[in-house]
């Protein structure tokens, strides 16, 4: 199937099929259906973190809930082979940097990978990709190509793990 993202809002065909809302004050963010209806939420968790490993995004999870106790889906980021700061050291100028997150949906495992700023592949084990998200460049917007197993709102949902893990490799300034 074949999505495109604008301003928070999913369409296919011309036809709006869900909608993300965000919030100022926190990472958490909602997707509703084109009438409005909560279809599911995001956010991000925080684990117990060792004093030695603060600020290590291996400690962190994202976590897609439709209403139910048990997560629909959650994924763990990664940061980029050779970047690893338990490995090579914390960078002086920089964050260490986040290209990939083990996700898991309904039980089934896959790999969601940060080609770069503008491109993301959720794949299975097998490396087969079931989504992928390119920028469309200076129009703007997002293009979507997604498998049929996969809803419009839990595609909303793999887009915004995406943007929480682009938001990792952010440069914070105090």
């Amino acid at each position: 199937m074949k999505y495109i993202m604008k301003a928070g809002v999913l369409y296919q065909k011309d036809r709006v099929t869900v909608r993300i809302k965000s919030s100022l004050a926190s990472p958490a963010k909602k997707v509703l259906s084109a009438e409005g209806h909560l279809l599911l939420q995001t956010d991000i968790c925080n684990m117990e973190v060792p004093p030695d490993r603060q600020g290590d995004v291996r400690f962190r999870e994202y976590i897609m809930t439709a209403g139910q106790e048990k997560p629909l889906a959650t994924a763990k980021p990664n940061y980029t082979e050779g970047d690893d700061p338990m490995a090579v050291g914390w960078p002086v100028c920089r964050l260490p940097r986040v290209d990939n997150a083990q996700v898991q949906i309904n039980g089934r495992t896959y790999c969601l990978t940060m080609q770069n700023g503008q491109n993301y592949l959720l794949t299975e084990s097998s490396q087969k990709i079931v989504i992928q998200i390119l920028h469309r460049g200076l129009i703007g917007g997002w293009d979507i190509e997604a498998e049929e197993d996969f809803s419009p709102d839990v595609i909303c949902g793999i887009f915004i793990f995406c943007r929480y893990m682009e938001q990792e490799n952010e440069f914070l300034i105090v």
